[in-house]
């Protein structure tokens, strides 16, 4: 099995379903115990994802393999032209092989899509490889974000990627095809 998933293939990306609701929020709460506290602003999203997510125009991605959900991630609307990552996590034996990356490049895929301007996120200074990840995409740090203010106690690292720049959308033109 090591052998299959080492490929990122082998991982199908797909736009929320309500029968993967419950996944959503477990594999959420996996991440969120394991480095911080689930607050009250997680358990409301994480608890009705069509009514905070989907319904005001957002969209929440699944990775699959082999059917299985093994990560997600969520883009939250702002405003029209600012969308916000949100809510990224794949389990724990899958990280490092490719799902954290597709999920990333549907979720810009689908900004650009629908004409977002920029994707900000913030994470944590204890997520390392996530930052690294971010980092990898095209993501940059910034002191601070003016679209976003984070009303979590975790310590925030601010980071956006413009999807204003030429080159970046040539590129995810050829995403949208895949």
């Amino acid at each position: 099995m090591e052998r299959q998933i080492k490929n990122h293939k082998n991982f199908k990306i797909i736009e929320y379903r309500p029968e993967y609701k419950e996944k959503y929020k477990e594999l959420n709460y996996e991440w969120l115990e394991k480095y911080f506290e689930i607050e009250p602003s997680d358990e409301k999203i994480l608890s009705d994802p069509e009514k905070e997510i989907i319904d005001k125009n957002g969209f929440i991605f699944f990775a699959l393999f082999k059917e299985e959900v093994i990560g997600t991630c969520t883009l939250v609307k702002h405003d029209d032209t600012n969308y916000e990552l949100s809510k990224m996590c794949v389990v724990e034996k899958y990280q490092g092989k490719g799902a954290g990356k597709k999920l990333i490049e549907k979720a810009i895929s689908k900004a650009l899509s629908i004409g977002v301007k920029r994707i900000f996120l913030y994470t944590s200074k204890k997520l390392t490889p996530a930052i690294n990840l971010y980092t990898k995409k095209g993501f940059k740090i910034i002191s601070k974000s003016t679209i976003l203010n984070s009303s979590y106690k975790r310590d925030s690292i601010y980071m956006f990627y413009d999807l204003n720049n030429d080159c970046d959308k040539d590129k995810l033109k050829l995403l949208l095809v895949l």
